[in-house]
């Protein structure tokens, strides 16, 4: 913990000394409830307008060997405007259609997906939209079995010592990839593409990996479930440009108590303007056991951390995150959307007064 303190206090020494020498993107004044979620039918875009919602994810036709077209993205906008909906941090399909950046990290194919990678970025935009998110896992999300919660909502879960030691010692087709193998894919990917986040002005949101592993797990060292995996991941690059997609459920999952140890994180990384978006996912447990909970029921106080957001100037989405499913509800998910869509617009409206 020496160093997440020293991290703590590096982040208060410099919180007027945040972001790269380019010129910055425009900040918005306060933050605003969005989703990732949800396609683009009629049903979808109007259940949202019911739910308060004015910003979400795309979802663009991936083409192989190109990535996206401009007129792709210009309908999806189109439509989505129809609706009163506004297109932010929709996600480049790195680890679902590009796999030999950071799954592989096999050269010449990487240096052609990263040529794509750039293109996207170039695409998006040509097509007014702003800012993506990304991510650089190797390991895909890994839960146990669902758990029970309130109501009879049934939440994911992730308990470490139900998994066998022969399943965890179990390698995936990316083979065994340490801690500094997997650094270099990261690095290398984002020498690249960074510069051109700059230069066309496009926002870029990482993900931290969930849930956090023991090193070797499934053959892989995680590099992004730690404070200081995370503080490395921001130095590699010193950009306005070059930020986080931050999950409060993903790094209170490194934590053995985050209702008090998730503040240095947004103290850290909020006051060098490195949050873009943030996943309002709160949880019951600790590093290795956990289930997810909803907003007001898991260990952090969720009023607390949106004011923490605030006090640090992050002025973008909330998005809920992992919402959990019911047996009753027709649409499996719509009824724990509904509830959070409506807690998070709540609580933005109580931390701004």
């Amino acid at each position: 913990m020496k160093a997440f303190e020293e991290g703590l206090a590096d982040g208060e020494a410099a919180a007027s000394v945040a972001g790269g020498t380019s010129e910055g993107p425009a900040k918005g004044e306060r933050m605003y409830v969005r989703t990732q979620g949800f396609g683009s039918t009629d049903e979808d875009l109007r259940f949202l307008q019911r739910c308060g919602v004015k910003h979400k994810a795309g979802r663009f036709p991936f083409h192989p060997g190109r990535g996206w077209d401009v007129d792709d993205l210009l309908r999806e906008r189109e439509l989505h405007e129809a609706f009163g909906l506004t297109l932010d941090m929709s996600s480049i399909p790195i680890y679902e259609q590009l796999p030999n950046i950071i799954y592989y990290g096999k050269s010449p194919e990487r240096d052609r997906e990263i040529d794509i990678v750039c293109e996207m970025i170039r695409t998006a935009s040509r097509a007014g939209i702003d800012s993506l998110r990304y991510n650089t896992c190797i390991l895909n999300i890994d839960r146990t079995e669902q758990e029970e919660g309130r109501g009879g909502f049934r939440h994911t879960a992730f308990r470490l010592d139900k998994i066998s030691a022969e399943d965890q010692a179990k390698l995936t087709d990316a083979g065994r990839v340490t801690a500094e193998m997997h650094w270099e894919r990261i690095e290398y990917l984002l020498e690249r593409m960074i510069p051109v986040a700059e230069e066309f002005k496009v926002r870029l949101g990482n993900s931290q990996e969930d849930p956090p592993t023991p090193p070797g797990y499934r053959g892989v060292d995680k590099v992004l479930n730690d404070f200081e995996g995370m503080k490395r991941f921001i130095e590699i690059q010193r950009s306005p440009y070059h930020g986080w997609n931050f999950c409060v459920g993903s790094i209170a999952e490194m934590l053995e108590d985050s209702a008090t140890q998730i503040y240095p994180f947004i103290e850290y990384f909020g006051s060098r303007d490195t949050i873009f978006l943030v996943h309002y996912r709160n949880l019951m447990g600790k590093r290795y056991s956990f289930r997810e909970a909803l907003p007001d029921e898991g260990d952090m106080d969720f009023h607390r951390v949106l004011k923490a957001l605030k006090d640090v100037g992050y002025c973008y989405g909330i998005d809920p995150d992992h919402i959990p499913s019911a047996d009753d509800d027709p649409k499996g998910t719509y009824q724990g959307y509904a509830y959070c869509f409506g807690y998070i617009n709540a609580m933005i409206q109580a931390v701004y007064g």
